[in-house]
């Protein structure tokens, strides 16, 4: 891995551990959670794994950040680690309005860079820019869109990526639960195979809840399809994990 690859991957560690005491400063707000999670079964390398997922978002002046660092425990390669950073211009925060249109939020300006430390010949870097969209929805946490140019080091085109994201609370009696996640779909000229399908959505119970902690521990299941995983045609993995959510 190269010193500029360290660098980045250093840079997306230390915004998913920003903590929360310094949105006083420059952030408006700040949100962290660390996941755990352990399952399987994978279809490329070991079948089952344990990780940790540290996510960090924010937001200041003029748009938002959101980042993210999985640490995967694999006993065929090592550690694995993969990062993700997108910073964003917001036109409502730029401009002091919000759009006119009924059921829409902001629109934004996006950029992003993804990379990981595998594989160890030709480590995964990924550019990606674009545009979002954030909508109001009543009973939502958040609903956005962005779609995006996508361009990785190991393919010689430019695709597309467009990516929901999405956080619905919902309560059943005296309990509390958070249904989350995200889904991307990159075209053929972005993963240079089959066009791709990625979605995690995550069924999270407030567990901390009942001990007096509303909103600070969450436990439940993450679900993972990834339909032409890398492009690889006919290549679709299905695994289901047990997950622990710690927010701070």
């Amino acid at each position: 891995m190269t010193s500029v690859h360290l660098l980045v991957l250093s840079v997306i560690l230390n915004f998913a551990l920003i903590g929360c005491s310094q949105a006083e400063g420059f952030f408006d707000w700040s949100s962290n959670n660390i996941q755990v999670l352990t399952g399987g079964t994978y279809d490329l390398g070991p079948e089952r794994r344990n990780s940790i997922t540290i996510e960090h978002a924010d937001g200041w002046q003029y748009g938002e950040n959101f980042a993210f660092m999985n640490i995967i425990n694999r006993h065929d390669v090592g550690t694995e680690f993969y990062g993700e950073f997108y910073p964003r211009l917001s036109w409502s925060k730029i401009t002091g309005s919000s759009p006119s249109l009924t059921g829409f939020k902001d629109f934004s300006l996006v950029a992003g860079v993804n990379l990981g430390n595998l594989p160890k010949s030709d480590p995964f870097k990924a550019y990606l820019i674009g545009a979002g969209v954030k909508f109001d929805i009543p009973k939502m946490d958040y609903f956005q869109i962005d779609v995006l140019a996508f361009k990785s080091d190991n393919v010689h085109t430019t695709g597309i990526q467009i990516s929901p994201v999405w956080s619905v609370p919902f309560q059943i009696s005296t309990l509390h639960f958070k249904f989350k996640g995200f889904a991307d779909w990159q075209s053929e000229e972005a993963t240079g195979g089959e066009a791709v399908i990625l979605a995690q959505p995550q069924l999270l119970l407030d567990i901390g809840r009942m001990a007096g902690y509303p909103e600070q521990v969450y436990a439940g299941i993450e679900y993972s399809y990834w339909r032409n995983k890398f492009g690889i045609k006919g290549l679709t993995e299905k695994v289901t994990q047990a997950m622990l959510m710690m927010t701070f």
